[in-house]
C-alpha cells in the first residue's frame, strides 16, 4: 500500500470498545486496544496514501454461541445493560458497513471508528 500510495484498512472492534459495561474486562480491553490500533496506524501511514478505519459492530448473527463462563458478579451487573441490544445485524448489514469504509465513498474518512451496532451504543 506504501508503494502504491493508497489503501484502505478497517479493523473490527466491537461496541465494547465504545464504552465500558457492554461485556467483560478481558473482552472490553482487547476491543479498546483495536481502536487504539486503529487511530495509531491512521496517523502513521495517513500520510502515505492509507485510510485505517474500525467497525464496531454489535451483536452479529454468526452461529457462534455465547461464552458461558462469566462469573456471577460480571453477569449480574450487566444484566441491566444487556436488555437494550437491539436485534442482531446480519453477516451481510456488517459487510456494508465494512465494504463502505474499504470504497471510494469512505476516501475522507480516516481514523474513525464507525458504531455498526443498530444504535445500541446511543443507549
Amino acid at each position: 500500500m506504501i508503494a502504491a500510495g493508497a489503501g484502505s484498512i478497517v479493523n473490527v472492534a466491537s461496541e465494547a470498545a465504545l464504552r465500558g459495561n457492554s461485556s467483560g474486562t478481558a473482552y472490553t480491553v482487547s476491543k479498546h486496544g483495536v481502536v487504539g490500533l486503529t487511530r495509531s496506524a491512521a496517523f502513521m501511514y495517513g500520510p502515505h496514501g492509507i485510510r485505517v478505519n474500525a467497525v464496531a459492530p454489535g451483536g452479529v448473527a454468526t452461529g457462534i454461541p455465547m461464552p458461558a463462563h462469566m462469573s456471577q458478579t460480571g453477569s449480574a451487573r450487566l444484566a441491566p445493560f444487556q436488555q437494550a441490544i437491539p436485534t442482531l445485524a446480519t453477516a451481510e448489514q456488517l459487510a456494508a458497513s465494512i465494504t463502505f469504509l474499504l470504497s471510494d465513498d469512505g476516501i475522507n474518512i480516516n481514523g474513525a471508528v464507525l458504531p455498526s451496532d443498530g444504535g445500541w451504543s446511543v443507549q
